[in-house]
């Protein structure tokens, strides 16, 4: 591309300058990169500049020089290029990118970013979505963001919203929560507000949502003030004015997991090239923001810190055990399984070889320890001991936890499968996490060696340090189903992997 040039898109005539001018001298990116960049993630990112004011972040020397906000659109724009014009009752006449044209005249004028507001034109006084801004304050980094998104993550799925998260581009993370209902700035302000200080309140030393800096050390600040009329937050997709030319992108929480495990937040930090790679290969994993219609809680102030007291009664105390940049263990997620909770039994073999019993309740694992394992025989009372809350995604888990973590030793799923509440009235049961808190629960197991009915019962209240409760096999067909010796039966139903082969790896290795 030549320093100056003039060329047609979509029938719309373009004057280009400068084009050999660096933006970013650290990479040698120019401004003709820039523009080409905008050029080829255009059928992308229109769709989330669509009938939305936006404001320019412009930086004429480059990422280095002064840059300066413009919101109103300049008055040389083309005439073919549509401004907000006073709707939705607005001054400022933002200008409105809804074509190729406009999105490749925007970046010729050096605007690096594109911010856009949480409402569109037409009604600015109703946001589409919430926006949480996840800003870690030195020595925190983005992996802290990344880990208290997923707490974040976990405390809305309680509350029954999906909730999409994307790299700012910079140090921090962006979570969006699409709502495209019939909402206020004041209902979702508060909403937002009301999550940041829940978790504020219950991750004293890892969460800040007061803006003041010298409250910002070493802990993330969860920047719920984005959900207002007058502000805006980078588009997804638009270029980052840092030292490299990196880009606000979607990511999967899966994704977020993993980089949590490997202790590499560096692998969601996506330059412009890489940027595109990955929309070719997975296309706009933002789509859904644009579309999702979610109804905020009735009384959302309520439900959030319900939500996190029950996060806080059952993953936290997961979380707090683990140190994950050590265990293989995952961090937890609460995608539900299907239509029928499932069950698992893991073979531990830490301190002393036990079984660990779980079943899926409202999103957790609810777990026991079973010194001696499961039992076919109904004269049997097997001990089990209630553990922590553990993940949902904790059902797959077969691996070795280092030594000095926390159940330190060799774990296989010695068996997985689904279960039915029968607790008191088989056609009418109690439900499970009201079952649990009485005491008393029986389930039906369809697994591959366990069968049958069982009755959970717990020996000692509930508030005392250690609560220890009787697992005991039913009488039905299933009696006698197992061995006697479970060693008989020693091998995973996942990969066929026994404990010993699992020591036998750890030491080769």
């Amino acid at each position: 591309m030549a320093a100056d040039t003039i060329v047609t898109i979509e029938d719309r005539q373009l004057e280009l300058s400068n084009l050999d001018k660096i933006l970013y001298p650290e990479t040698g990116f120019t401004k003709a990169q820039v523009i080409d960049y905008y050029r080829r993630v255009g059928p992308y990112v229109l769709a989330h500049l669509q009938d939305r004011p936006v404001v320019l972040k412009r930086y004429p020397e480059g990422v280095t020089g002064d840059s300066f906000w413009e919101k109103t659109c300049p008055a040389r724009h083309p005439g073919w290029m549509d401004t907000s014009g006073g709707r939705g009752g607005i001054d400022i006449d933002f200008c409105m990118i809804d074509s190729l044209p406009a999105l490749l005249w925007v970046a010729n004028l050096a605007s690096i970013e594109i911010h856009t507001m949480l409402a569109k034109v037409e009604d600015l006084s109703r946001p589409t979505a919430i926006a949480f801004d996840l800003d870690p304050g030195a020595p925190a980094t983005l992996l802290d963001c990344l880990e208290i998104a997923l707490i974040m993550r976990d405390t809305l799925d309680g509350l029954g919203l999906k909730s999409f998260p994307k790299v700012s581009g910079g140090k921090g993370l962006h979570v969006f929560l699409p709502l495209n209902t019939d909402v206020s700035y004041e209902q979702t302000k508060y909403f937002a507000r009301t999550v940041a200080q829940t978790m504020e309140r219950h991750y004293p030393d890892r969460v800040v949502s007061n803006m003041a800096k010298s409250l910002r050390e070493g802990k993330v600040l969860i920047d719920w003030s984005q959900n207002t009329e007058h502000k805006t937050t980078a588009c997804v997709y638009s270029l980052r004015a840092r030292a490299r030319p990196t880009v606000s992108m979607p990511v999967r929480w899966d994704e977020i997991e993993k980089a949590v495990r490997q202790r590499n937040a560096d692998a969601l930090v996506f330059t412009a090239d890489e940027a595109l790679d990955r929309l070719a290969r997975e296309g706009d994993l933002f789509e859904p923001v644009l579309t999702l219609q979610q109804e905020l809680p009735a009384a959302a102030h309520a439900g959030v810190t319900a939500g996190t007291e029950e996060h806080r009664d059952g993953l936290e105390r997961y979380r707090e055990k683990r140190n994950f940049a050590k265990t293989p263990e995952p961090i937890g997620g609460h995608a539900p399984t299907g239509e029928e909770p499932v069950f698992v039994i893991q073979k531990h073999a830490a301190t002393h070889l036990h079984y660990d019993l779980r079943l899926e309740v409202n999103g957790m694992l609810k777990s026991w320890s079973v010194p001696r394992g499961p039992s076919s025989d109904s004269s049997d009372r097997r001990l089990a001991v209630m553990t922590e809350d553990h993940p949902l995604d904790y059902q797959d888990f077969e691996g070795v936890i280092p030594r000095g973590q926390h159940g330190a030793g060799q774990v296989i799923v010695w068996d997985h499968g689904t279960y039915r509440n029968v607790t008191d009235d088989p056609d009418h049961p109690t439900p499970m996490a009201r079952a649990i808190e009485d005491g008393k629960v029986e389930v039906f197991f369809e697994g591959s060696k366990v069968k049958g009915g069982y009755a959970l019962i717990r020996m000692h209240r509930a508030d005392e340090e250690r609560e220890d409760w009787l697992l005991i096999k039913l009488k039905d067909e299933y009696v006698g189903s197992l061995p006697e010796d479970l060693e008989d039966r020693p091998e995973s139903v996942l990969t066929g992997r026994t404990v010993k082969d699992l020591k036998r790896l750890a030491k080769a290795h």
